[in-house]
């Protein structure tokens, strides 16, 4: 069943409308099993190489996100939109947020899915405190380094680009036309003063002003075939819809890994310009072990040199290394 909710608009809130490009919230799109427009094939080929990137302590965030098929859980929204494009300032709001509010949060989100059987992951996130919230954030910046970075540049540019055709069209027909063309859906209700968006699974029509607030748009690569309107007292509302560029999305046509492996690709791109052993680990969310078998590997190949400075050692590109990422700057 899809019903209508109109966002009622006053001259301050579409004065105050905005855009923002959210890596949190593309990472956690890009992880959530739902429907999507295309039938979601451009999801599936990306997901068939990210899966097996996947470090095996964030599973049961993955776990968390796909509770239910169309929604997630409303902490994983970012809480500060706009952000310049930074994860950092994402995960660093998550992690600053109240444990009561994330636990209020979680429980509204369960009783409106209508979940009988709630993940475990989810319920201790619900009851826990401090370490549950900074668990999620270490999880979530894990699953964004492994899955999602080696191609979130050629993302990121091309959600710049749809943010930028939405700022012309506002340019050219006025805020409220543009906030009614993001998608076919949507569409401006003149004599309502309302922003029109079908939402699937909504009891009936609805109309919820936006108060002044403002509204920000937040294109997703990877959003479902639906628009989601974020509607709550902290956020800023928001409306999150599915972006018109989906091929950006990485194909697989890594020519590091080919030639090296996925592994060492990611590792060697991770080194970028310098780190210890300890904080490629953190970087690639793996194990140190794992992280001195990469570093091992690659200066084995030439690709990366070791330095000694004081009682730390320091890798970083050879000239060689440095010469094939920058060929191979990544799928996406």
């Amino acid at each position: 069943m899809v019903s209508s909710l109109l966002l009622g608009c006053e001259a301050e809130d579409l004065m105050r409308m905005r855009l923002s490009v959210s890596p949190l919230r593309n990472l956690v799109d890009a992880l959530h099993d739902g429907p999507r427009a295309d039938g979601g094939v451009a999801r599936e080929r990306w997901w068939a190489s990210a899966r097996r990137q996947v470090p095996y302590r964030a599973l049961p965030v993955v776990e968390l996100i796909n509770a239910h098929p169309r929604f997630v859980p409303l902490p994983l929204v970012p809480f500060v939109p706009g952000m310049g494009d930074d994860l950092d300032s994402e995960l660093e709001a998550l992690e600053a947020a109240e444990p009561e509010r994330i636990g209020r949060e979680i429980q509204l989100y369960v009783d409106r899915a209508g979940l009988t059987r709630p993940p475990s992951g989810l319920l201790r996130l619900r009851d826990g405190g401090t370490r549950e919230v900074r668990g999620l954030v270490s999880a979530m910046r894990a699953l964004f380094t492994s899955c999602m970075a080696d191609g979130w540049g050629g993302m990121r540019a091309a959600l710049r680009r749809e943010t930028a055709a939405v700022s012309e069209r506002a340019a050219t027909l006025g805020l409220a036309a543009a906030a009614g063309s993001v998608h076919p859906g949507i569409s401006w209700q003149g004599g309502a003063g309302a922003l029109l968006v079908p939402v699937p699974g909504l009891a009936g029509d609805a109309r919820v002003e936006l108060g002044g607030r403002g509204l920000v748009l937040m294109p997703s690569l990877f959003g479902l075939d639906q628009c989601l309107p974020v509607l709550d007292s902290v956020r800023p509302p928001t409306l999150v819809y599915p972006a018109r560029s989906r091929g950006a999305l990485p194909r697989g046509g890594d020519g590091l890994a080919a030639l090296i492996g996925q592994g060492r690709a990611r590792a060697l791109r991770a080194i970028g310009g310098g780190c210890t052993t300890g904080e490629l680990a953190a970087r690639l969310g793996v194990s140190a072990p794992t992280a001195s078998q990469h570093t091992l590997a690659l200066r084995n190949a030439d690709l990366i040199a070791s330095v000694r400075e004081g009682q730390r050692v320091r890798h970083v590109l050879t000239d060689l290394g440095d010469a094939l990422v920058c060929a191979n700057p990544g799928a996406g």
